[in-house]
């Protein structure tokens, strides 16, 4: 694979399979316990755990862990989004970020590559910063965070039509009235591919890859330059994902047996 695909993409990727499953054993744990509700309530069961609860439904917390999950895959996008540039900026990127500027904003002013197709990209775009808003009407629930999330939702209706043909959704993404559990697999999904498409846009010239090679950890193999030249290409495949071919082309470029 000729892909760029960085340890930030990687960590992204860990992290969204990590929170997928336990959402899903936590939706699953609760549809079935709504089953036995009137049998055994949420207070009897606290009880019997030692903790007081009272007021509390199976349905609530499902809506509740619902929009929770909303905010935690948020987190995960944002700490990548942090992650990459950090990336970015050790390569020696001039970072471009004014003050008060939208995340998905700061990213464009910083492409090194242009998307395939540039009106698919603005509609995914667009429904990644619907996501953004719908996090912050659910952390900071104020009138008019929500009225931002729904009113942006109803604007854009060209862009989430377009997603949902993409991955063949019809129950989401929804608005911030209705989420269901479709949601969160639909976030999961569609971040797990903007991220890699993120990624490539923000690759780095090939030499700025290979100046990331550590052959200070390699001093043991003093000048053999064929080991040397082995293990780099191994290093470039494993942290960037970069096919062995690809990474064995950037490594003979751009080895100098005399430095």
């Amino acid at each position: 694979m000729n892909r760029y695909r960085p340890p930030s993409v990687r960590n992204f990727k860990l992290f969204i399979g990590e929170l997928t499953a336990e959402a899903a054993a936590v939706h699953v744990s609760l549809l079935e316990t709504q089953k036995h509700e009137e049998e055994k309530c949420w207070r009897c069961i606290a009880k019997e755990a030692g903790i007081k609860l009272d007021g509390i439904t199976s349905d609530r917390i499902l809506n509740s862990q619902l929009r929770l999950s909303i905010v935690s895959i948020y987190s995960g996008f944002d700490l990548f989004l942090e992650e990459i540039e950090s990336e970015c900026k050790s390569f020696g990127f001039k970072w471009i970020k004014p003050d008060k500027t939208p995340p998905l904003e700061v990213l464009k002013k910083n492409f090194t590559g242009m998307p395939e197709n540039t009106t698919h990209f603005r509609y995914e775009t667009d429904t990644v910063d619907y996501f953004r808003l719908l996090r912050n009407s659910i952390a900071h629930p104020s009138t008019e965070n929500k009225k931002r999330a729904e009113d942006f939702y109803k604007k854009n209706t060209e862009s989430i039509i377009y997603v949902r043909n993409k991955y063949n959704m019809v129950s989401a993404p929804n608005d911030p009235n209705n989420i269901s559990f479709h949601d969160i697999k639909f976030w999961c999904r569609l971040l797990l591919d903007y991220t890699e498409t993120i990624a490539g846009l923000l690759e780095p010239e090939e030499k700025m890859i290979y100046s990331k090679v550590p052959f200070d950890k390699w001093r043991k193999y003093g000048k053999n330059h064929e080991k040397l030249k082995s293990v780099a290409k191994k290093y470039i495949h494993s942290e960037y994902s970069y096919c062995l071919e690809k990474a064995d082309k950037i490594v003979e470029k751009f080895y100098d047996s005399l430095a």
